[in-house]
């Protein structure tokens, strides 16, 4: 009888064991399988970083180029600008009287002095369209008479001077 009383103990023991290793082996088991399901989530969610991540490196990409193309352009603009601006091409009127006889005359005023004999506070931009040179047009039955209107307007002893004339089409 002890015998199978020590039997008995040592298959109670060896059940109790049993039932301690399956419920680990459960517990491990619940362990793996959350393990990967976070893993199988944690690569769903780097897959779509991944994605936004391409996408928006396309999208820069994309603005790179259409920025390139927006410099391009405004370099283009700019000399255009630059080119236009160079070429004064104003034509500034002395006044709009004049006779059915009269004919219209551009002439190309200059004054190198502006500053000192008129106005000194004037633009620096305007004072040097006076440098190089104002379009006006004046109506008069002659150059001579165009020239007199002229320097009555904008006499010799203030540094004007007329360095051109060529007859008004317009």
């Amino acid at each position: 009888m002890p015998y199978v009383f020590a039997a008995l103990v040592g298959l109670a023991s060896l059940a109790v064991s049993l039932l301690l290793a399956m419920r680990r082996l459960k517990t491990s088991e619940e362990r793996i399988a959350n393990a990967v399901a976070r893993k199988q989530a944690q690569v769903e969610r780097i897959r779509k970083v991944a994605r936004t991540t391409l996408q928006q490196a396309r999208d820069l990409r994309d603005a790179r180029r259409r920025r390139n193309s927006v410099d391009m352009g405004c370099e283009e603009l700019e000399q255009r600008v630059k080119a236009a601006g160079s070429n004064d091409r104003r034509v500034y009127v002395l006044d709009d009287r004049r006779t059915r006889a009269d004919a219209g005359w551009i002439l190309r005023v200059v004054n190198g002095e502006y500053a000192a004999k008129v106005n000194a506070q004037l633009d620096p931009v305007a004072l040097e369209s006076w440098k190089r040179g104002r379009r006006i047009l004046v109506w008069g039955l002659d150059e001579k008479k165009a020239r007199e209107k002229l320097h009555a307007r904008y006499p010799e002893n203030k540094g004007f001077a007329i360095t051109g004339a060529e007859s008004y089409q317009g």
